[in-house]
């Protein structure tokens, strides 16, 4: 099986459609598959063609829930937004997503049962696995209050999962809290803050010297390309 993996899309359809294309991904192919480590939506302004996309081709895609889609998922409970939801791009998602005659009931829960949203959330699960390895968004959950890893953290409660997914991949590269045997896929953080970290005299983590290109080692693997910055989406294939 071949998996194109991508992470923080972010409502840039286009662009994955791009690193998909570059990629080779066949949608034909039975031994493609795509996974995405989280992060659909609240940054660019295609979220409805990503919706459309992952609903024709449920059976191909495995979607990884990220601190965004909590996000989305906390909005839609209330039934309204904050400062937070406004800061976070989360209630343009829906603005974007809304035709009149939606915006005009003020529900929410309606909203995203109509567009589909719903469904892709219903999808997403915290983690997915493989022989080689472990697909997350920010990271797997660790011992909490340190970091260290956990044993037991494929059976850890919703809470710290949501938890885990808003940690940091860099510190846990730099606290090298990684999974034995395996290599842990990511995204939720720029590729350039880990490029920083293991090569500080070569490269930023903005600017000139940053490189948004897939962090790449033994123990992880980070996708997350910035794409409101550098207006580009990773994608990366791997075999197992």
């Amino acid at each position: 099986m071949k998996y194109f993996v991508s992470s923080d899309i972010h409502g840039f359809f286009d662009e994955w459609m791009l690193a998909l294309k570059n990629s080779h991904f066949d949608i034909n192919n039975p031994e493609h598959k795509i996974i995405v480590c989280g992060d659909l939506f609240d940054r660019g302004r295609q979220p409805k063609q990503i919706i459309d996309f992952i609903v024709s081709h449920r059976d191909k895609i495995m979607v990884i829930r990220g601190n965004h889609e909590d996000l989305m998922q906390a909005m839609i409970y209330r039934n309204k937004n904050n400062s937070m939801d406004l800061s976070n791009g989360t209630a343009q998602t829906i603005v974007d997503l809304c035709p009149d005659w939606l915006i005009s009931k003020f529900d929410l829960t309606e909203i995203t049962k109509e567009t589909g949203l719903q469904e892709v959330l219903d999808l997403c699960v915290d983690y997915y696995e493989t022989s080689k390895y472990v697909f997350i968004h920010g990271w797997i959950p660790i011992i909490e209050n340190c970091y260290e890893y956990d044993a037991d953290w494929r059976t850890a409660r919703k809470e710290r999962w949501e938890k885990a997914r808003w940690q940091n991949p860099v510190l846990m590269f730099r606290n090298k809290v990684f999974e034995p045997n395996k290599t842990i896929v990511c995204g939720h953080w720029h590729c350039s803050a880990l490029w920083k970290e293991a090569y500080p005299t070569k490269y930023e983590e903005f600017g000139e010297k940053a490189n948004f290109e897939p962090f790449i080692t033994k123990e992880m693997i980070a996708l997350d390309a910035c794409t409101a910055y550098s207006k580009k989406v990773n994608c990366i294939v791997l075999e197992d």
